[in-house]
């Protein structure tokens, strides 16, 4: 889940769940997200069987560190469309990045998409490898980018059908991981994160999600003024999973990677501590966020109203903060992209502050609403949807695969609240079908990166005449709207009509 400058705020605040060494715990399970190894190996090299070979050395030096019993090597293989739109985003991003900051590198690291021939390659490579592995002591399963499903969903299904007291590691430490571990419910989870000391050396650090729990469980007890029940001392009993899930439906509201986080809440800004106060108080009066497994609209309304009563002096008060920061001329020039490059919609928004609302839905949104408020309802109830659409996905598993948020910003807190309050709870389908990896590729991959495709879809960035032509734009807009770096911001692109393509190609 992406949310911003999370592990750093965790170990700021809670100082028991970071750990050196595991080295007396026997490993049952060891999980790589592969996609985090593919990344830092790939960008040393410039041939594929180097790149193959150093990323099976890896793996060896794994087992080597940890003797475990199973390894499972997870690569991220088709995503839901709400997961492939945020990947196109990153990608026409990361095009702009190496412009900006003038790479040199020949090798592409586009081509770790699903479907390209390069992971092709790595699928029959790594499949070779595990087969004639001759480690006795570990089995070794791999599931590559041919198997749908994002590396991290395909480990933590493993975890939730696992025996109940296995000792795991899982290799990587993004906020997806740690939610998704915190969201399953099992014992003995150590999420491995890999740093250089200043000699260059390898060193390992261990975040343990079961101190994680505890340190929630505690806080939420403490905050929300909870009776202490015993049975909150098992941090895996059913009150005690009940206030994990809550906690990971407020973490969602800070920022995922499906729908953008809302307009005047982040980590930085004390965004969470605000979301805890702000639940808090609706408890007494409309129950948990989370109950029995499901969202609590009640709850849910009340704490976007909580939000919205303070919008317009907290976003006045972000567009002044972005208006004067000033650019760190020692970054490399896609650092400080939004400080260097600032939007004209913020001047525009904090010298007419009484219309910031016009202003902001003309220029995000590309309407009127005076004339058609339609937007707005659309808007709303597609980012009401995906907070559902996110605990479902995390929760669950099953979802709409062909769901996404079709903005780049979300409503504003007053329209969600008002949305809320008028509307039911909005559908959210089962449709277990993903796009085919050819569909993948063609959302994705930016003109640049056409020669990853197959000869059958390289036409289609070619000439008007194939019907694509117009995704692939060459130059497009960045939003960079109360936003610092480059990888906060939003390329306005072309959007994707998903019907559309499937009956083309």
């Amino acid at each position: 889940m992406g949310i911003p400058y999370y592990f750093y705020t965790l170990t700021k605040s809670y100082k028991s769940i970071l750990i050196n060494s595991i080295n007396n715990i026997p490993i049952d399970f060891l999980f790589l997200d592969f996609n985090g190894i593919i990344h830092p190996v790939s960008s040393k090299y410039q041939n594929d069987e180097l790149i193959f070979e150093a990323l099976w050395n890896k793996v060896l030096e794994y087992i080597k560190l940890y003797n475990p019993k199973k390894l499972h090597i997870c690569t991220d293989g088709i995503a839901p469309l709400a997961k492939v739109i945020q990947q196109r985003k990153r990608r026409y991003l990361s095009t702009l990045r190496k412009k900006l900051d003038n790479e040199n590198n020949n090798w592409d690291s586009n081509a770790i998409t699903p479907g390209t021939n390069f992971m092709k390659k790595l699928n029959n490579y790594m499949t070779d490898k595990v087969r004639y592995h001759s480690n006795t002591n570990t089995i070794i399963y791999y599931s590559g980018s041919n198997e749908v499903g994002e590396g991290e969903h395909k480990i933590l299904n493993i975890i939730k059908n696992s025996d109940y007291d296995n000792n795991i590691v899982v290799n990587g430490l993004d906020a997806d991981l740690i939610i998704l571990s915190l969201m399953s419910h099992k014992n003995n989870i150590y999420l491995m994160r890999e740093t250089t000391d200043k000699n260059n050396n390898i060193v390992y650090n261990y975040l343990n999600i079961n101190n994680l729990r505890k340190a929630i469980i505690s806080e939420l007890i403490s905050k929300w003024n909870l009776e202490k029940l015993e049975e909150y001392d098992n941090i895996f009993s059913d009150k005690s999973n009940n206030l994990i899930d809550n906690y990971c439906v407020m973490c969602s509201l800070l920022g995922n990677d499906f729908i953008p986080h809302l307009l005047t809440l982040n980590l930085k800004n004390n965004g969470l501590e605000l979301i805890l106060n702000y639940t808090k108080n609706s408890i007494n009066t409309n129950d948990f966020l989370v109950i029995e497994d499901k969202i609590n609209h009640k709850c849910l309304t009340d704490i976007f109203s909580q939000l919205a009563n303070t919008e317009d002096t907290d976003l006045y008060k972000l567009t002044e903060i972005y208006l004067n920061k000033n650019e760190d001329r020692s970054k490399t020039n896609s650092d400080y992209y939004a400080i260097k490059n600032k939007d004209p919609i913020a001047k525009e928004i904090y010298s007419n502050f009484k219309n910031w609302k016009l202003i902001y839905y003309k220029y995000m949104f590309n309407t009127n609403i005076l004339v058609n408020s339609s937007i707005i309802f659309n808007a709303c109830e597609n980012y009401i949807k995906g907070i559902y659409w996110t605990f479902n996905y995390y929760k669950f598993g099953i979802i709409d695969n062909e769901w996404y948020y079709p903005y780049e910003y979300p409503p504003t807190l007053k329209d969600i609240t008002n949305h809320s309050i008028g509307n039911s709870v909005p559908e959210i389908k089962q449709n277990g079908g993903f796009i085919s990896s050819d569909i993948q590729l063609l959302i994705v991959l930016p003109k640049s990166s056409a020669n990853l495709m197959n000869q059958k879809l390289i036409k289609y960035t070619e000439s008007i005449d194939n019907g694509l032509y117009h995704i692939f734009p060459e130059k497009y807009k960045i939003i960079t709207y109360l936003k610092t770096h480059l990888w906060e911001c939003s390329p306005i692109l072309p959007r994707i009509n998903i019907e559309y393509i499937k009956n083309l190609i």
